[in-house]
């Protein structure tokens, strides 16, 4: 019985681990700066530094040379500033370990918190999807639920959080020019500010911000500009 019993606590002990391990597997590193609300500077274990931009979420802006300062983009930015500055944090990554712009992409751990998450929990931050880094996609949705329907955060403003970013005006006064076709206005609609383009029949297609649109005659002409389809 007492065998038993011995092989019993070892098997929990390992499932204990097993999910814990999140938190401990990936690079350990110290938060050197914080550039945005989902931007930090981290100073890596072998000296390096990197700059990481927190995967499968998106806070308001603070410093786009053409959006400005969007809603609650400060009260993001403060929070990460307060929560993660001089602490030790672990970089968890997925699939795609670095973007466009050469930054990490990772899952930022303090301690047992997700601090991705603990964004889109607090309303500073929504879900944005970029495959094929969507491990915790499911779960980070379920917790923008519970923070929609609280009103908290972004979310306390009426259709200001889109799927592909912040419905808000350009802070310049003139309107800029961009690629794509003028020809072919009112048929598909391309967003220069998260390079997704919507169908006419789409969820969001009236939600794009005028400053924002550039228009496209098909899907192959939008996708040959950069750009990708909307999920809804």
């Amino acid at each position: 019985m007492r065998k038993y019993l011995f092989v019993l606590v070892i098997f929990i002990s390992l499932i204990i681990t097993g999910c814990s391990s999140n938190a401990t597997d990936g690079l350990t590193a110290k938060v050197l700066s914080v550039t945005d609300g989902d931007t930090i500077k981290v100073k890596l274990k072998d000296g390096s530094e990197e700059r990481v931009r927190m995967t499968l979420i998106d806070t308001p802006e603070t410093k786009h040379p053409r959006l400005g300062v969007q809603p609650f983009g400060k009260e993001a930015s403060e929070f990460t500033t307060s929560k993660l500055t001089g602490k030790e944090v672990v970089l968890e990554m997925d699939v795609e370990e670095r973007d466009q712009y050469g930054r990490l992409l990772a899952y930022v751990w303090l301690g047992d918190t997700l601090f991705n998450e603990l964004l889109i929990e607090k309303g500073y931050a929504r879900v944005a999807v970029f495959p094929p880094n969507t491990k915790y996609v499911d779960q980070f949705n379920s917790v923008q639920k519970k923070a929609q329907a609280a009103g908290v955060g972004i979310w306390s403003i009426e259709n200001y959080a889109q799927e592909d970013g912040y419905n808000t005006g350009t802070t310049e006064k003139e309107e800029l020019t961009s690629p794509g076709n003028s020809e072919c206005k009112g048929q598909i609609k391309g967003n220069t500010n998260s390079k997704i383009y919507h169908l006419p029949s789409g969820a969001h297609y009236d939600a794009v911000n005028e400053h924002n649109i550039v228009w496209f005659c098909s899907e192959g002409e939008a996708e040959a500009a950069g750009y990708r389809p909307a999920k809804r």
